[in-house]
């Protein structure tokens, strides 16, 4: 198949001034950081080796902070310059764009700026505007009631075709409303004409690869003009992506190549050479240039003629790689090869690079021949073609022969037969990874493995960097194409780059955990856990993978409201609790302590059985009684008729007061209620009996004393009663109810 090389690929003027400034800084400062990453392109950004600007409490002044070719605020400039040096690397294009809207804005426009509201550049040219801009995704978003005169313009990578478009909608809208609108067309020249170029690439080639980052504002532009105009497209952000593309030699077309402006020559060059390894290019041709240049600012809505395309010219492929600087004697570890076989001895095999220079050699050492180590020379005859991978030559090493490895390429097709086992669901492990933007990336045999931050862990990853190099349970995700905000796809899938997750695969744990934990959990069941914490209303205890509550209520018998958790439990210590209620969509568990413990009832019944005489304290004093209390939480009833020996009417009269020590006994249990007397434990009064004629009756016995008539067996002597349980003498009674007998008469 024929390639036709777009005449503008590689870095553009800015790109490569901001590159330059980027290196000579490193060399004269210490400490170099980005205000932003320096260019979109993240291969160029980790090999600076600068790192972006966290903290700007950190800086020191002999640090140096780099603006990026995207360009900033003027305050941040300000910022920045009281802290440590500043090196302006912003395009000059854009440094132009930025002097345009300070000079309208001073005129008093209205800033109208079609872009990304997202995009670091826009961000940094509205900053110019003294707050008079307004960011327009689409014309309807402009609102010409905010003053009187208006200047449209664009993102320097905006698409020219779409921004023509857009303008013509907003005059329109601006003369309706009586508005002045001014048009200055801030698309970068480069832009322009690599739209321009990929547009007319579309008419003469079936597939355009489109190299470069994709998080390039002007690469992905490039891609829609190429998918929009039919062509099949791809983004080549790595070497890795060529994998993804389908070469299929439709209607004897050819296949074009076009790069954003940040793309290194480095990744075309290396294109080239995967190309004409896997004998795709036939031959090469470059575009005609075209004598057009961009205008690059107009005042009315812009048209332009399209000129007749011509035909490619066709060149040889050392000139396609010499445009860039390349030549096909450069080489890069990690870059795979084929080799053929020279000669094999004990020490090892000496190849010849194919589709290399007239001299490229390299050599294979025998510990690099086979995964097992089974080296034979006799195995590698001469102009064997052997698959191998360029690795670093060891220190001290000053051969000029290549250092080869057909073990690591074996191994790498080890791998590839392991990721089709990940494709068909298997879990693996990846503990080789590198921050960036947005996760983390590594490598399996020749495919790449992304892991978004979004899937190293359930919930949020704060910083990236704790994951880099850690190992990773990973699970391949479904393929899934991403859309743009047009609705298109943003790239065909690559088939060799794997989305993978350990979320899925800790949350499917999680699940399990929580199916098994739920199974034991249930009113009812006795639990053990951890007291984590207190809270006024009760404790909160770990129950390994859920937390459940205590509540005061059901932390103790006692009868105290005022008891706290701490009371009655200790913190990090291990109980046994009961659980009292579940609420599993809620995610609460309620449990009980005092349930498992025994009831102050029944431990008195253990330490103080019926009949018992033990010491008390008078607690409370009621008309029916007086409690007393036995311990601290453990009290019983003396009943008024159980405090003294003689009749007690009105407890008032009682000989007991609160806070009075007395003796007790346990009479009975019953209903969680302890009943004691006080009059059990004293002794047994014994009063002489007055003496009585028989004929006396007991009916005539003037009192409130009552009793039954008592005989003894010969009915002789004194006449006895029984009064409240206790036998006294009839002498006693009429002594204390002042009652003569004939005796007293008498005297």
């Amino acid at each position: 198949m024929q390639i036709i090389l777009a005449e503008n690929c590689g870095f553009c003027n800015g790109v490569e001034r901001s590159v330059a400034m980027a290196k000579d800084a490193v060399k004269t400062h210490k400490r170099v950081f980005c205000l932003h990453p320096l260019i979109h392109n993240d291969a160029v950004v980790r090999g600076l080796g600068i790192p972006v600007l966290t903290d700007r409490a950190e800086l020191r002044p002999e640090d140096a902070v780099i603006v990026s070719a995207h360009g900033a605020a003027p305050d941040v400039y300000d910022d920045v310059r009281k802290s440590a040096a500043l090196i302006d690397a912003t395009c000059p294009f854009v440094q132009e764009i930025h002097k345009k809207a300070r000079e309208y804005a001073e005129k008093g426009y209205e800033i109208l700026l079609l872009g990304d509201k997202s995009h670091v550049e826009v961000i940094g040219t509205a900053g110019w505007c003294e707050g008079h801009c307004q960011i327009l995704s689409a014309p309807e978003e402009a609102d010409l009631t905010r003053a009187e005169k208006f200047v449209l313009m664009a993102q320097s990578t905006y698409n020219s075709d779409l921004f023509d478009l857009q303008a013509k909608k907003i005059c329109d809208s601006a003369r309706k409303s009586k508005k002045i609108l001014e048009i200055v067309k801030t698309i970068c020249y480069t832009t322009i004409k690599r739209q321009k170029e990929v547009e007319k690439m579309t008419s003469e080639c079936d597939i355009i690869l489109v190299i470069g980052d994709e998080n390039s504002s002007n690469t992905q532009k490039l891609y829609r003009i190429a998918r929009n105009n039919g062509a099949d497209a791809y983004i080549i952000s790595s070497i890795s992506d060529l994998e993804s593309v389908r070469i299929e030699n439709k209607n004897n077309k050819a296949l074009g190549i076009i790069s954003g402006a940040s793309t290194p020559k480095e990744l075309i060059m290396e294109v080239f050479y995967r190309m004409s390894e896997e004998k795709v290019i036939d031959s090469v041709a470059e575009e005609v240039k075209e004598n057009a240049t961009a205008t690059t600012e107009v005042v009315a809505t812009p048209t332009e003629e399209k000129s007749e395309s011509e035909s490619p010219k066709e060149i040889t492929m050392a000139e396609g790689l010499k445009r860039y600087g390349a030549s096909p004697k450069s080489y890069r570890e990690g870059m795979r090869l084929k080799a053929r076989v020279i000669s094999a001895d004990v020490t090892g095999i000496s190849v010849a690079i194919e589709n290399g220079g007239k001299n490229d050699s390299g050599f294979i050492a025998k510990d690099e021949a086979e995964i097992d180590g089974s080296y034979d020379p006799a195995n590698y005859p001469a102009d064997t073609v052997l698959d191998v991978i360029i690795i670093p030559k060891e220190s001290g090493d000053k051969k000029k022969d290549i250092n080869l490895s057909k073990k690591a390429y074996d191994e790498l097709k080890v791998d590839d037969e392991h990721v089709q086992r990940i494709l068909a669901g298997e879990e693996f492990t990846l503990d080789r990874t590198q921050e960036i933007k947005g996760g983390l990336l590594g490598k399996i045999g020749t495919y790449t493995i992304f892991i978004p931050a979004s899937q190293i862990k359930i919930g949020f990853v704060n910083n990236l960097s704790d994951y880099v190099n850690k190992p990773l349970r990973l699970k391949a995700l479904p393929p899934r194409e991403e859309l743009d905000e047009e609705g298109n796809p943003k790239k065909p899938r690559n088939p060799k780059r794997i989305v993978a997750s350990q979320r899925v695969i800790l949350e499917a744990e999680k699940e399990a955990r929580d199916e098994e934990f739920w199974s034991k959990i249930y009113v009812g069941a006795i639990v053990s856990g951890k007291v984590k914490r207190f809270a006024d209303f009760g404790a909160f205890v770990s129950l390994k993978y859920m937390d459940g509550l205590v509540h005061n209520s059901d932390l103790s018998w006692s009868k105290r409201r005022d008891i706290k958790p701490a009371d009655v439990l200790e913190i990090n210590k291990v109980y046994d609790f009961i659980v009292l209620s579940v609420d599993r969509e809620n995610g609460k568990i309620g449990l009980g302590y005092k349930q498992l413990q025994k009831k102050p009832i029944e431990i008195a019944q253990e330490k103080y059985p019926i009949g018992t005489i033990v010491s008390g304290k008078v607690a409370k004093i009621m008309k029916y009684g007086v409690f007393v209390e036995l311990e601290p939480g453990l009290d019983g009833l003396v009943h008024i008729s159980q405090i003294q020996n003689s009749y007690l009417e009105n407890i008032n009269d009682a000989a007991v007061k609160e806070g009075d020590i007395v003796n007790v006994k346990v009479m009975n249990y019953e209903n969680d209620k302890i009943t004691l007397s006080i009059k059990e434990t004293l002794p047994v009064e014994e009063v002489a009996a007055p003496e009585i004629s028989a004929e006396t009756d007991v009916k005539d016995v003037k009192g409130k004393g009552k009793g039954k008539k008592v005989k003894d067996e010969e009915d002789e002597g004194p006449h006895n009663f029984v009064s409240g349980g206790s036998k006294v003498s009839l002498g006693s009674i009429f002594e204390n109810l002042n009652i003569k007998t004939d005796d007293d008469k008498n005297e």
